[in-house]
């Protein structure tokens, strides 16, 4: 049965809601439950996996009814395994299944380590430590989870499991791992105090003592003010009367000077904080009401001007504290940058048109550029799925790239190459990282994914094309120049010029102690126009 006529019959056969297991089961069972016999009668994998494929197919169009996704992610996750050339099935179903239905995430980790476990265990040579980098990169995801749902007993396990893997595959990840470790122990070791904090204030409430270092260690050591301030009374000092309670409530409620006064107060408890943890998380607290002040402070005077300076020392305290001031219960998650863009100030030229959730730009007649709003620091994952449409012109995707920025240039010069520029002045068909030839095939769905990790000093760039090794590049970031004046050179970019593309996908995630943040302020700079390649001059 061809895959147009099964989706026709879905659409028949699927009721208006199909929220219930039995109902999901039976609609499976009569559109593949013969197949899926015959498949797994035969010895040989070549069919399980086709049908694996053509599930996942399904399940992309299967988004609003969530029963029936989850049972053909799973099937085809089942038939995925049975073959390690299965394997990305098998892990894409498991994205999919965790992406639209966020209660099976936990359970869509477990099962995709195992994935990347065997992986792991099969790869030989070359291939090893690739194996083992996304085996590392799963766990700690699982860890980090395991953590915000309060299980670090478990989160610790799955962590020492990623820096055995590390260890024996030289990763450079190792180092972050146990840091991770170090501050999930310290954690552990907040959480016991805390109970046992509770318990004496609870048995003596007027233990002012108790109470003062129950506030402190909710406020800093957990990040946690609106815990802190359900302990607040009249015994203890006056700023901490006054500021926790305003900063328990939501940062995009705070009032200008509320923002100043909150902002330096944070800063001076990370300069308190007893671990790196705790004085990162302080700091990343104060950057948010430096940010907002500026955001509501329009006015270029000392004001604004001291803010700034006081952003920038809080910035620059938290690059050097690196992934030790990663708080251990911060999740590595998807940020979907598409959702976020606002078409009258993040689209700066060329034509664009939204449909079903995906971005149609044109820049076939001039540039097109859409600023997805947001800003890695650090290391970062950025993936981008597209679709060129028409015109056999450029696609470039803007990466930052610690204190600088550069472009993966896709089918440079009508295909003649694809690469990472600028890299030391020279464009893509002139550097090191060029793929010779890089040619966009229109109609095609490509899935591009670039692994930026930024040092104080040095970056390492590596992009996959619809899952395989595409471009790779390691060096100083004095090196790299972006190709093009960028509006923010803070925020990634999707660029087009000489063709139209739809943009189905766009999202970001930090990895081994980087952050993703929100920009406090519209973008407000012109769009690119040196084409891609050329470095504009000054």
């Amino acid at each position: 049965m061809r895959f147009s006529a099964i989706l026709a019959a879905t659409a028949m056969l699927l009721p208006a809601s199909l929220a219930r297991a039995d109902e999901a089961a039976d609609t499976f069972n009569s559109l593949y439950g013969g197949e899926l016999k015959r498949v797994t009668a035969t010895p040989a994998a070549a069919d399980d996996l086709a049908l694996a494929r053509q599930l996942l197919d399904a399940a992309k169009a299967a988004t609003g009814q969530p029963a029936f996704l989850a049972l053909l992610c799973e099937k085809a996750y089942d038939l995925g395994m049975k073959d390690p050339a299965g394997f990305p099935t098998a892990l894409a179903a498991m994205e999919l299944e965790a992406e639209i239905l966020p209660a099976k995430k936990a359970d869509c980790a477990q099962k995709s380590i195992a994935v990347h476990q065997r992986q792991y265990a099969s790869a030989r040579g070359d291939a090893k430590p690739k194996a083992g980098e996304a085996f590392i990169e799963a766990l700690t995801a699982a860890a980090e989870m395991q953590t915000a749902a309060g299980d670090t007993d478990a989160a610790a396990a799955t962590l020492r499991q990623a820096l055995a893997i590390a260890a024996a595959t030289s990763s450079p990840a190792k180092a972050a791992i146990q840091t991770q470790l170090t501050a999930l122990a310290a954690r552990q070791q907040a959480d016991k105090q805390l109970a046992a904090l509770k318990a004496k204030l609870e048995a003596n409430p007027k233990d002012d003592a108790v109470r003062k270092e129950l506030v402190r260690m909710c406020l800093v050591e957990l990040d946690n003010p609106a815990e802190a301030a359900k302990f607040v009374d009249d015994s203890l000092d006056e700023a901490t009367q006054k500021y926790v309670p305003g900063a328990a409530k939501p940062l995009e409620e705070a009032p200008e000077l509320a923002c100043s006064d909150l902002g330096k107060w944070y800063q001076g408890l990370a300069d308190q904080a007893p671990i790196a943890a705790a004085k990162g998380a302080m700091l990343r607290r104060a950057e948010g009401y430096y940010e907002r002040f500026l955001q509501l402070h329009a006015t270029d005077d000392l004001a604004r001007t001291g803010m700034k300076i006081a952003l920038k020392k809080a910035e620059d305290s938290l690059t050097r504290l690196g992934p030790a001031g990663r708080p251990a219960g911060a999740v590595i998650a998807w940020t979907d940058c598409l959702k976020l863009v606002d078409s009258a100030r993040h689209i700066l030229g060329g034509k664009a048109e939204w449909k079903d959730g995906k971005l149609i730009g044109d820049g076939s007649a001039k540039t097109f550029t859409v600023v997805l709003p947001v800003h890695p620091k650090g290391s970062y994952e950025l993936e981008v799925m597209f679709v060129r449409t028409a015109g056999d012109g450029t696609v470039c995707i803007f990466l930052p790239v610690g204190n600088t920025a550069c472009a993966v240039t896709l089918s440079w010069k009508n295909g003649r190459a694809s690469g990472i520029e600028l890299v030391n002045e020279k464009s893509v068909g002139e550097n090191e990282t060029a793929v010779h030839p890089g040619k966009l095939i229109n109609g095609t769905e490509y899935t591009l994914t670039a692994k930026v990790a930024a040092g104080s000093e040095t970056a390492e760039i590596g992009v996959r094309l619809n899952g395989q090794p595409y471009i790779s590049w390691k060096g100083l970031l004095s090196a790299l120049t972006s190709p093009a004046p960028l509006s923010d050179p803070r925020a990634p970019a999707l660029w087009l010029s000489g063709c139209a593309a739809e943009f189905r996908r766009a999202r970001i995630r930090a990895i081994a102690g980087g952050e993703i943040k929100m920009p406090p302020a519209p973008t407000a700079a012109p769009t690119p126009t040196a084409p891609a390649g050329k470095k504009p001059k000054p």
